[in-house]
């Protein structure tokens, strides 16, 4: 079960927010937030995913793509996996350019909290082609030529399954709305 969160406003921010043409939601259902967190995500294709072990935070900016609600990402290693096999609650955050000069209220962007499992493609391979369905590179790798040459790495796998979503996005009405899949 998901539970969905929709910040109030008093009085004083709504005149605020009124006179700015910003209409905060109210309330909103499950299935649309979930719609505009995914649109979201399929319009970007690069995450900052933190990972702590031993108390020492790390994020690493990393390519991703998505089914969904859940996130895949590739990666050949690094110090993450040392983090993600000791701790596999992570976040994640993806964010617009933000030119508050220009516009005070346009920052967007979502926040994910959840839990990452990790598998080498080799190991796996039947479950490795299912989630690559989902790449967007595919096609830019034929591309380059290099479709050939990336079936020869044997990549580590993240998959991030979102516990919990912050979604800001005031023009669209959403002000740190979030989203909450129940214990």
């Amino acid at each position: 079960m998901v539970k969905i969160v929709v910040p109030g406003s008093n009085e004083k921010e709504k005149a605020i927010f009124k006179k700015l043409n910003i209409n905060l939601k109210e309330s909103i259902s499950e299935k649309e937030f979930e719609h505009e967190v995914i649109a979201y995500l399929n319009q970007h294709n690069v995450l900052h995913l933190a990972t702590s072990k031993n108390d020492i935070p790390r994020s690493t900016p990393l390519e991703y793509f998505n089914n969904g609600l859940i996130v895949y990402v590739l990666s050949m290693g690094g110090d993450k996996f040392a983090n993600l096999m000791a701790n596999p609650k992570v976040c994640f955050s993806i964010s617009d350019p933000y030119e508050p000069a220009e516009d005070f209220f346009g920052a967007v962007g979502v926040q994910v909290w959840g839990n990452a499992l990790i598998f080498k493609k080799n190991d796996d391979k039947d479950r490795f082609e299912q989630i690559n369905k989902y790449s967007r590179n595919v096609e830019v790798l034929k591309k380059h030529g290099l479709d050939q040459m990336a079936t020869q790495f044997n990549f580590n796998v993240i998959a991030i399954e979102p516990l919990r979503i912050r979604y800001l996005n005031m023009r669209k009405g959403f002000r740190n709305v979030s989203w909450e899949k129940d214990a």
